[in-house]
């Protein structure tokens, strides 16, 4: 009989510690969402006074980060955690990177071509794969998952590829912007 408690006790404990590693994880994620949302801040107050529609345009992107951060929020205040969570090591990649787009964003210099440029940067990182992933648990939920959907990469690149073409980017970054889509596209990942 002890053993069995022991063993129940351990086995209590490590769905505790595993719960706990789920959370850390998930919080980790939810402060780059809210850091792709700053970032996106940023550029709307760069561009507020030369161009209030790129200024909305940005503010837009940052709401739909919010969202993001949101979801993820959401999911760890029911317990909805994916078994096979990201790594270490790409959770340290994402974290240089949203360092480095960080201090992109804040250079007075930016330009349009720039900003733009840093976006897509952002939304074709492993930051959008491993959001998906992270809130896969929420696809039990038909409302959920039609938020889910509102906010996922290709409408991020649909948008910055429309947003492109209205503030006057040059074609190769257009095509560099449809590239992305396409290989973010649901379907074309369905038929690989």
């Amino acid at each position: 009989m002890r053993i069995g408690k022991c063993l129940a006790t351990s086995f209590s404990m490590a769905k505790i510690n595993n719960v706990k590693t789920a959370k850390s994880t998930y919080r980790r994620l939810i402060e780059f969402e809210e850091m792709a949302a700053n970032i996106y801040l940023d550029l709307a107050s760069r561009f507020s006074q030369e161009d209030p529609k790129l200024s909305s345009f940005w503010l837009d992107m940052a709401m739909h980060e919010k969202q993001h951060a949101g979801l993820l929020q959401f999911c760890v205040l029911d317990g909805l955690f994916v078994a096979d969570l990201p790594n270490a090591g790409e959770i340290q990649k994402l974290t240089v990177l949203f360092k480095r787009l960080e201090k992109r964003a804040a250079d007075p210099k930016l330009t349009v071509e720039d900003a733009f440029r840093l976006a897509i940067e952002m939304e074709s990182s492993e930051i959008s794969a491993i959001y998906c992933h992270l809130t896969s648990t929420l696809h039990t939920s038909m409302y959920l998952l039609r938020r889910k959907i509102v906010t996922l990469v290709p409408a991020h690149i649909d948008e910055l590829i429309k947003a492109a073409r209205r503030f006057g980017l040059r074609d190769r970054a257009i095509e560099e912007l449809s590239r992305l889509n396409e290989q973010c596209s649901p379907n074309r990942r369905a038929r690989n």
